[in-house]
């Protein structure tokens, strides 16, 4: 890459579990076989219920060995109380240990996923080491919107609030640089943290467009239904991605046409409550749950319009598949997804949480198949562009490169 002459070992690093079905795993393995093909030296460390891991060395650092220590500690502290907050500190904690056993200086950098593990390498690096951290969302905002949705859960909710904000503040102030995928994920950095501006770098994701338009061609053993417009959702069953909102809007939608079917594919701890609020609005024949799925490529495929209703979202990977699949888009007016559809050009956009809007304009997009195929295809020009794997790629190293210089 351009201003690079020297190979780097880099360690690639999350508190998260890797590997996993979406999330950060996909984006750290990409990025992980970039750099290796330009010649830099990588480890990937990542979570497990029972150990940390470097997943490329299959090197396992069990929980086992460290707990006992840890939790003598940290059961003198008023942390018992909050059992969420507990087991989280045990594990970050956990992970420190762990980060003192890998030598930390024989790496040239450390490049962390989420501000949890920046917050943990922070602590026990050598004071030199740059340390980038690349949160993925904004945690303290899912919080808050499970709070505003259920009062009952405020009083229970606040101290893992404060909590998550003082870590993401933490994860934060104590890296070298910050990257961020949006302008609106920068914003929340910026004035909810205090976070210099030019310490964060603003860059979207990439995707290997070209393999996987290869798989939008591998097709699954599902088939359309005959005379029927899909409408697709792909992402975790959780509350912040507006499913309850998408089904209301169905469920409005139904009572003006039927030439239409909704798959969800995904899963999550809400799912089966999903599909029971389905059944109550008389949806359960025209909506499919399918669960997590190795082949969403093969569904977008099929797809004639995409919907992400989201309450809060960043920068899903659902969105970038679904415009390089050339599906008609809508999303909801909220995060970094406004930053991904230009309204009546490559997408729909539609204020977050009314289902009532949502709902007229799936109605307007299953009346003109034209209207479907124009939107579809300017997406798909844009994806093609704007989604560059090799964009994403220069970039990072010109990142890497601004953080060693500074170094």
């Amino acid at each position: 890459m351009d201003g690079i002459v020297m190979v780097m070992k880099i360690l690639l690093a999350t508190y998260w579990e890797l590997p996993h079905l979406g999330g950060v795993w996909p984006l750290m393995e990409r990025l992980a076989q970039d750099l290796i093909r330009q010649g830099h030296q990588v480890d990937i460390l990542g979570n497990n219920p029972e150990y940390y891991h470097l997943v490329n060395r299959q090197l396992k650092f069990h929980k086992s060995l460290y707990l006992p220590l840890i939790e003598s500690h940290l059961r003198q502290t008023d942390l018992v109380a909050v059992p969420v907050i507990y087991n989280t500190e045990i594990d970050r904690y956990t992970l420190e240990c762990v980060a003192l056993s890998l030598r930390l200086e024989q790496y040239d950098l450390i490049h962390t996923h989420d501000v949890i593990s920046a917050r943990a390498f922070a602590r026990v690096k050598p004071a030199q080491l740059p340390l980038i951290v690349n949160p993925h969302g904004y945690l303290p905002g899912e919080i808050q919107l499970l709070m505003d949705t259920n009062t009952a859960a405020d009083r229970d909710m606040k101290p893992i609030l404060q909590y998550y904000r003082r870590i993401e503040h933490q994860g934060l102030q104590s890296s070298s640089h910050a990257a961020a995928s949006s302008k609106w994920l920068k914003k929340r950095f910026v004035d909810d943290y205090g976070v210099a501006a030019h310490r964060i770098s603003v860059f979207p994701y990439g995707i290997d467009t070209a393999k996987y338009t290869k798989l939008l061609n591998t097709r699954n053993d599902i088939s359309r239904p005959p005379r029927k417009k899909v409408i697709t959702f792909a992402g975790r069953l959780v509350h912040l991605k507006g499913i309850e909102v998408l089904i209301r809007a169905l469920a409005k939608l139904k009572t003006q046409r039927n030439d239409w079917i909704c798959w969800i594919v995904g899963d999550g701890p809400k799912r089966e409550e999903y599909i029971r609020f389905a059944a109550a609005c008389d949806l359960q024949e025209d909506i499919t749950f399918w669960g997590a799925r190795a082949d969403v490529p093969s569904f977008m495929a099929m797809t004639d319009i995409y919907v992400q209703p989201s309450l809060q979202d960043n920068q899903p990977l659902s969105v970038i598949e679904a415009q390089l699949a050339g599906n008609a888009v809508i999303v909801s007016n909220t995060g970094g997804l406004s930053e991904m559809v230009e309204h009546r050009l490559t997408g729909l956009i539609v204020p977050k949480d009314n289902e009532h809007a949502l709902s007229t304009l799936l109605n307007e997009l299953l009346q003109s198949k034209e209207k479907r195929r124009k939107l579809g295809a300017k997406a798909r020009l844009f994806s093609q562009k704007h989604w560059s794997i090799d964009q994403y790629n220069r970039n990072m190293m010109r990142m890497y490169e601004q953080v060693m210089h500074k170094k």
